[in-house]
């Protein structure tokens, strides 16, 4: 897809809220890359942006563009109720270490 406002009409809203990943989930993905080694700095928006990564490739979008940009969108548009969810489960995966 070229266009992020085509892209967006095709996110399923209900695989990003509330977040599918669980705490073992995001310990194991830390445990597995490089980039995610330090666990202090796990926060709310880049389990957002994990969740946001798995529906895109769901959708069989690679453009980081489009991706970067659809994170973006979602989360500055969602509710505060939702964010607290990936914020509650960033400290959750903060207080496993």
């Amino acid at each position: 897809m070229n266009n992020l406002n085509d892209f967006l009409v095709n996110i399923n809203r209900t695989l990003i809220f509330p977040p599918l990943l669980s705490t073992e989930e995001v310990i194991l993905l830390f445990n597995s890359k490089k980039s995610f080694r330090s666990h202090r700095n796990c926060h709310g928006y880049m389990l957002f942006k994990i969740s946001v990564a798995k529906e895109c490739r769901r959708l069989d979008e690679n453009n980081k563009m489009i991706i970067a940009g659809t994170e973006s969108y979602l989360w500055k548009n969602s509710t505060s109720q939702e964010k607290s969810e990936y914020i509650n489960l960033a400290q959750r995966v903060k207080s496993l270490y």
